[in-house]
């Protein structure tokens, strides 16, 4: 394999350096045009044909998405318990760049944070008793009836002017309590260990081709093993191309999720009255300069800084549930959702649905979610990459998988179950009240610290949590910003005046799409997020071959030098006797 000068080298023999910043370049923004474009004027119609791909990919492939989801999940417990663990990404004498911490906390920040702080006590409700009856397929009919019987004879004695506590106010039953516990176990399983198992093959991929083998930090390194120096031409722009594409229009969706959860954290505090496009607008512009002044300074200082501090934020606002709810229940809750996704994690990975109530459901949750981290492999996976040389392989998969499954279990358990414990015990049926046909993703957590602590508490609890949205976001679009920058740099540093053209174009894109699209043009982006996605898998699964190709290689060099000192000790050994 090509390594360091022999590399640059080839590079520069063949023009490919030369001319790859404009290709890409330019064949990413005329793709990222034409999106807008189509998105905009076709609108209902152009929504209609991408919701069309992704359900036909839900109710066909639903199946292919599983199985990939699995196997990634199966080389990452392969690589990280075999001998190649201890291979470190880089030098041998190479030591990591930032501490545990700082690693942990970045790794939140362009990964799934955004995305738990969204869906935080929204989604363990919904699994919990959605429609009251519930669509969540591991709850048995009779627990979904015994959950739909409670909250009708919770809402009739409310009605009546009863309250909790008061004799003959209706008491959840085991049945209900085993619910409440699905609901938080399915929503780990959605976070958690799959997912991130994902993303760890990607960045694992990218950052041992790079730091390992010396090959440029861009996705198409990673199938040198599989192609060898093709990856230099169109196959290996197509896969970059790619990559950029899903970055844009991935971090585009998310920032315009940011939006309406910045507009209900305003609302809440009282400084707005509704959301409007005034709000957009300067939520966008807010988010988009200080990613763009964050990712200008530098991972080591900017997305670090910020990361850190969300950190201990997030912290604060999981204790702030522990000392306002039930802590006994919260805890109780988190780990009995520990034990039955230990139980039930492989079955539940491997499930796939056979009637066609059960491929909706799971083609507009499971599938949903696969497609959408698909979608972000190549943008997490790179910048998960470029944080974390020095690192061993194992060191690399522990931290990526299993921390981040740890951590997903502790904030859907606490904030989850308080949302649970309000809707089974509370008085205040409002948003807690489990039928409802549009959940407000985006308000229930600020109107939980309402419920929870009324006056300044819970203002203090609103401004918190209104605090880390924004830098979860800030930090998703700095990341997303250093990440196409490399990509188009070849790999190497982008200039700064570079990261600056592509900050401010990842917010004029998600503003156009807001301004003058709407939802619809939101849910287009959506879909074809993660009809996007199905092509990513190819990729995704040669990723996988390749590299584990290449470890191969690497612990037979490994066995032979063991064996080579193995004979020297056992020479001194015979010399001195």
């Amino acid at each position: 394999m090509l390594k360091g000068k022999e590399l640059d080298a080839l590079i520069e023999q063949r023009g490919v350096l030369k001319g790859l910043n404009s290709t890409l370049g330019i064949t990413a923004i005329t793709m990222t045009v034409f999106f807008i474009l189509y998105a905009i004027l076709l609108g209902k119609t152009a929504s209609d044909q991408f919701l069309g791909i992704k359900a036909w990919i839900e109710s066909t492939l639903g199946w292919y998405y599983v199985l990939v989801m699995f196997s990634t999940f199966v080389v990452c417990l392969y690589v990280m318990c075999s001998r190649v663990g201890k291979i470190r990404l880089g030098r041998d004498d190479e030591r990591p760049e930032f501490s545990n911490f700082a690693w942990f906390s970045m790794l939140f920040g362009c990964g799934t944070g955004a995305g738990m702080l969204f869906f935080s006590m929204s989604e363990p409700m919904i699994h919990f008793a959605s429609d009251w009856s519930g669509g969540n397929p591991f709850l048995s009919a009779d627990v979904k009836a015994a959950v739909a019987a409670f909250f009708e004879a919770k809402q009739a004695a409310l009605a009546s002017g009863l309250m909790p506590g008061d004799e003959g106010f209706p008491v959840p039953d085991s049945r209900v309590a085993e619910a409440a516990a699905g609901g938080i176990k399915l929503t780990v399983f959605h976070w958690g260990t799959i997912a991130w198992a994902m993303y760890a093959i990607v960045g694992l991929s990218l950052a041992y081709f790079a730091f390992r083998k010396g090959l440029p930090l861009s996705m198409r390194s990673a199938l040198y093993p599989l192609i060898g120096n093709r990856i230099y031409g169109p196959i290996g722009h197509t896969v970059d191309i790619l990559t950029v594409f899903g970055t844009i229009f991935g971090i585009a969706t998310t920032l315009g999720l940011g939006v309406e959860q910045i507009g209900s954290g305003l609302m809440s505090l009282g400084l707005i009255e509704e959301k409007s496009r005034m709000v957009t607008v300067v939520s966008i512009v807010l988010i988009s300069a200080i990613a763009t002044l964050s990712a200008t300074s530098g991972v080591a200082r900017g997305i670090k800084l910020l990361s850190t501090f969300n950190t201990w934020v997030c912290l604060g606002i999981l204790a702030y549930f522990l000392l306002m709810s039930d802590a006994n229940y919260l805890i109780a809750s988190s780990i009995t959702a520990l034990g039955d996704y230990l139980t039930d994690g492989v079955s539940m990975t491997l499930w796939t649905a056979r009637t066609p109530d059960e491929q909706v459901w799971q083609g507009g949750w499971t599938i949903f979610y696969w497609g959408w981290w698909i979608a972000w492999a190549g943008f997490v996976g790179m910048f998960i990459a470029r944080i974390s040389r020095g690192r061993t392989i194992r060191e690399f998969i522990l931290g990526v998988m299993v921390i981040p499954s740890i951590v997903a279990l502790v904030w859907f358990g606490v904030i989850g179950s308080a949302g649970i414990y309000q809707s089974l015990y509370g008085a205040d049926m409002g948003i807690y009240t489990a039928a409802v046909t549009n959940w407000d993703y985006a308000g229930t957590l600020y109107h939980s610290f309402e419920v929870l602590t009324p006056g300044i508490a819970a203002t203090v609890a609103k401004v918190a949590a209104l605090v880390v949205v924004i830098i979860f976001f800030v930090t998703s679009a700095d990341s997303g910003t250093l990440v196409l920058g490399r990509l188009l740099a070849f790999g190497r540093r982008p200039p700064v005046q570079q990261r600056i053209i592509w900050g401010m174009m990842l917010g004029a894109v998600t503003l156009i799409l807001l301004l003058l699209g709407g939802d619809q043009a939101l849910k287009s982006l959506q879909a074809a997020s993660i009809a996007g996605a199905l092509p990513f898998t190819f990729v995704l699964i040669a990723m996988m071959i390749g590299l584990l190709k290449s470890l191969r290689e690497d612990g037979e060099t490994m066995i032979e030098n063991e064996e080579h000192i193995r004979k020297m000790i056992e020479n001194e050994v015979r010399d001195l006797s």
